[in-house]
């Protein structure tokens, strides 16, 4: 048994239970440490992103929803670096976001008709529901790991980040919750690996 297995043993006597969320079948029996940063002062940022370790086998990739299964709380997997000991992987270290939202629905324009008024009027197709996401004001000036003062904050628009998966396209409408709708207008994709950072606004179409 090598280290790596070691740490795994650790993990499961003082870790946090949690199940790996997906669509095709949840995966549960793994454990994590994490940490909170105590040098973030920003309740925000205190609130919503965590340090945490995997174990060195674990299933889980970026871009995956982890259920802390105690506090129930979801986060999404922004990353999975490596940490080495004699040339073998012995704990993935990585970064967590706290889902604010997990059950929005992403919609695509399917095409247009006209209502009796002959006003046109937007058609809509089901791309994915049920979408885990962190949706927050945008922050300009700084980044949101980080402890400096923020420059501005956006107000109309909102930052979202939600796995790859999902299949976001620019133009999409978002519903975050029942009745309240959001439009996709850019998509940063290549900032992580297996998430992406849309910039949405209301939307009124």
């Amino acid at each position: 048994m090598g280290l790596g297995d070691d740490i795994k043993s650790v993990f499961q006597d003082v870790g946090t239970a949690i199940t790996i969320v997906r669509n095709s079948g949840h995966i549960s029996g793994e454990y994590i440490d994490y940490t909170l940063n105590t040098q973030i002062t920003k309740p925000f940022i205190r609130e919503h992103f965590l340090e945490a370790s995997l174990s060195h086998d674990t299933n889980a990739i970026a871009g995956d929803v982890l259920e802390f299964n105690v506090t129930e709380g979801d986060y999404l997997l922004m990353n999975k670096t490596p940490e080495m000991f004699e040339n073998e992987v012995i704990t993935y270290e990585s970064v967590l976001y706290k889902c604010n939202i997990t059950s929005g629905t992403l919609l695509r324009p399917s095409g247009e008709v006209r209502d009796d008024q002959y006003h046109k009027q937007t058609q809509w197709g089901l791309i994915n529901d049920g979408v885990y996401a962190l949706q927050t004001e945008a922050l300009y000036g700084t980044d949101l790991l980080t402890d400096e003062e923020v420059g501005r904050l956006g107000i109309e628009n909102d930052e979202l980040y939600v796995p790859s998966s999902v299949g976001v396209a620019v133009l999409d409408r978002w519903e975050p919750v029942s009745g309240e709708f959001y439009m996709v207008m850019a998509i940063k994709s290549r900032r992580y690996e297996a998430v992406d950072i849309c910039i949405v606004e209301e939307d009124t179409r």
